[in-house]
């Protein structure tokens, strides 16, 4: 059963997992980083009561700038357990939402902050939607940037082509991503079943008119159990 992915070079850890499991693991990064510094000292002189902080990746950056210790003494809320994961190897307390997409955090946290500062610690692509949990202050101290050379057209060409039994795409930029190439490349869309790891996801999957499916857990694991059930 082939599995295709999409995720960055530094994740590729993540999908040993699927392989383990018996799956044929394809992956080539739609997606890239690029650290913002000045973003990064702003964080380091910010006020604020509350962090939210949406990935391994923001962790990852806080930590490499000598940033995350401006986390410590503070609530920090992790989405996603990884991210939890990351937080507390490095000394962070943290929370995690019953539920990882930006919607359902609102409305599990909105009442509970009201009158406090909030940071969002995220990339520039970030749900909007996020934002509506009360005072923010957004920090986007990485950008996310697009992958288009042999090997992403190769991969989704295969996708569009019926060649691999799943395709999985884990944020909406991947999937406006995966769209640009299937264009350039005269293809309508993939060929095969779509999975989307979340809400916002699945929504932008709609959006270009690809049904998914969708873990009850919005995550790697969640997708693998998934997986299980439909292969």
């Amino acid at each position: 059963m082939k599995v295709a992915f999409f995720r960055p070079k530094s994740r590729i850890k993540e999908l040993d997992k699927f392989k383990q499991a018996g799956f044929e693991v394809l992956n080539a990064p739609l997606l890239d980083t690029v650290v913002n510094e000045r973003e990064i000292r702003r964080f380091s002189r910010a006020c604020f009561d509350v962090a939210i902080v949406t990935s391994m990746t923001a962790v990852e950056i806080l930590k490499e700038f000598g940033a995350i210790e401006k986390l410590k003494g503070k609530r920090v809320i992790a989405i996603g357990s990884k991210t939890a994961e990351k937080l507390r190897s490095n000394g962070i307390d943290c929370d995690i939402p019953e539920k990882f997409d930006s919607r359902s955090i609102v409305k599990e946290f909105k009442d509970e902050f009201r009158g406090l500062k909030i940071a969002l610690v995220r990339s520039d692509s970030g749900d909007p939607v996020l934002c509506e949990i009360g005072d923010t202050d957004e920090f986007c101290i990485y950008k996310i940037v697009k992958n288009k050379g042999k090997e992403q057209l190769k991969l989704v060409e295969k996708v569009c082509k019926g060649e691999v039994d799943f395709a999985v795409f884990s944020s909406r930029m991947m999937v406006r991503c995966f769209f640009e190439i299937c264009k350039s490349l005269g293809f309508k869309g993939p060929k095969c079943r779509v999975i989307a790891i979340g809400p916002p996801t699945k929504k932008e999957l709609r959006r270009f008119g690809v049904e998914s499916f969708m873990p009850e857990e919005y995550t790697f694991d969640g997708i693998l159990n998934l997986l299980k059930t439909i292969a």
